[in-house]
Formats: structure tokens, C-alpha cells, sequence
């Protein structure tokens, strides 16, 4: 399926349709939640019993926005509202937290250098 993408999903973590930011937040979060889907290859899907949609992610469909917790045991929270209690992973320098079946968030800059000077770049290797 080499279709154009209806959908897009931004390096901020902003939803498009059609090249219009989504405004309805709720929208966005329903797509996300109970539609997005990212296969074996990579590509990503809004996908439902009887329809399927692909959608182009600039990075990753999430950002991290927001932890709580200690070192050993964060709880990270997206832009979509969704947590997640997964290990962070670097690729590079950037910081990865996976959020669901495949589907990661990149930890946005604040939260990163948050960590960083609450708990030191060793929070980073746990």
C-alpha cells in the first residue's frame, strides 16, 4: 500500500489531517488511543476493524511531557495523556521511552534535563 498520507503526525507531537493541525485534542487522543497502530516495517496505521490509514510520524507518534517517581521506578506521561512505565532507551543522544506494543515517545527536552539534575545522567543507564 505506497498511498499518501492523509495523516501526519509532527515532531511535537501535533496530529494533521490534510495538512491541518487536529484542534480537537480529544480527536487526536481517540485516533491515538484506539486507532494507531505501527508495523513489522516500521510504517505507522490508523487502523480499525474495517479501515486502514497510513500515517507519516515525523519522529515518533508521542512525547514524553511529564515523570513522577524515583529513579528505579518512573512514570512517564505523554502528550496523548497515556503512561508508561518503560525503561528509557537512548538512540544517539536523543532519549526513548516505549509507550505500548512498539509505539515509543521521545523525552522532550525540559523532562530530560529535569531527570538529569534530579537524579544525574545515570538515570539514563537504569
Amino acid at each position: 500500500m505506497n498511498e499518501k498520507p492523509d495523516f501526519k503526525i509532527a515532531r511535537d507531537g501535533t496530529w494533521f489531517h490534510e495538512g491541518e493541525a487536529i484542534k480537537r485534542e480529544a480527536l487526536a487522543k481517540l485516533f491515538s488511543d484506539r486507532a494507531l497502530k505501527v508495523d513489522e516495517e516500521g510504517c505507522y496505521w490508523l487502523q480499525t476493524p474495517f479501515e486502514k490509514y497510513p500515517v507519516e510520524v515525523e519522529d515518533v507518534p508521542f512525547v514524553i511531557v511529564d515523570y513522577e517517581g524515583e529513579a528505579e521506578a518512573l512514570t512517564f506521561r505523554t502528550n496523548m495523556d497515556e503512561t508508561t512505565t518503560k525503561r528509557i532507551e537512548m538512540r544517539g543522544e536523543i532519549p526513548y521511552v516505549e509507550v505500548r506494543d512498539g509505539l515509543y515517545a521521545r523525552i522532550n527536552r525540559a523532562v530530560y534535563y529535569n531527570l538529569i539534575e534530579v537524579f544525574g545522567p545515570e538515570v539514563l543507564e537504569k
